[in-house]
């Protein structure tokens, strides 16, 4: 591994095939793979920071993926991209907020071709099928609580009494396949699973895209933090 760092470190821009070809030998990632998923993002050839440094988009996207791999830290990858850790950063966000921007609507629109009838009858039938009470019960909520560092201002804001930490707190739907399909936040970690519920305002989502022209309520599962509805149990 610690020949490969050296090999990455000294790498030049036409070197794309062996800087891929080594993170494959690294993280399990095929080559072929990285460049369709940097196709499959839309993510340009050159990413331009606010700053003018500049990189490969297929570049961007490996020190995306070796950064989210935990633990992973921006000096970690100083050896294995040749970069600062100022330049890392100021890519690494560059590329994932051109990720939000482009795709954040895929996990808060309930209108996707993966949640249309036929898949949620197909998650139903998953669910009831292992002893599920409901036949109609599609997938499972919860909030989860992501602790941050302590702030110099607004501490009372974040800090969640049952963690004991201060966080923020995010919600996620994820269905039977193990996909999460819907995710909202972040919101301040004070915050209640049931007034994240209210505040994303997916209920009122779920009537319109849940309901068959038959009047079959699809519904999600969650704990008892969760209030009783129509689309929730």
């Amino acid at each position: 591994m610690a020949e490969n760092l050296k090999v990455l470190a000294s790498l030049e821009d036409s070197d794309e095939y062996m800087l891929l070809s080594l993170c494959k030998e690294e993280k399990g990632n095929f080559p072929d793979d990285i460049e369709i998923l940097r196709r499959a993002l839309r993510i340009p050839e050159k990413v331009v920071c606010s700053n003018r440094t500049t990189a490969r988009g297929i570049d961007g996207l490996c020190m995306v993926l070796r950064r989210l791999a935990y633990p992973c830290r921006l000096e970690d990858l100083e050896y294995i991209f040749g970069r600062s850790k100022t330049e890392l950063s100021l890519i690494i966000n560059e590329v994932l907020d051109y990720i939000h921007d482009n795709h954040c609507h895929l996990l808060s629109d309930f209108n996707m071709s993966w949640l249309s009838q036929e898949c949620l009858e197909r998650f139903a039938g998953a669910v009831f099928d292992r002893d599920g009470p409901l036949d109609s019960c599609w997938g499972f909520i919860d909030g989860t609580v992501r602790p941050i560092c302590r702030p110099q201002e607004n501490q009372r804001l974040v800090f969640n009494g049952h963690k004991r930490s201060h966080a923020l707190k995010f919600q996620s739907i994820v269905t039977p396949n193990g996909i999460i399909s819907n995710l909202f936040g972040p919101i301040e970690g004070r915050r209640h699973d049931a007034g994240m519920l209210r505040e994303s305002d997916i209920l009122a989502q779920m009537r319109v895209h849940m309901t068959t022209p038959q009047g079959r309520i699809f519904c999600i599962y969650g704990d008892p933090a969760y209030p009783v509805t129509d689309g929730y149990i």
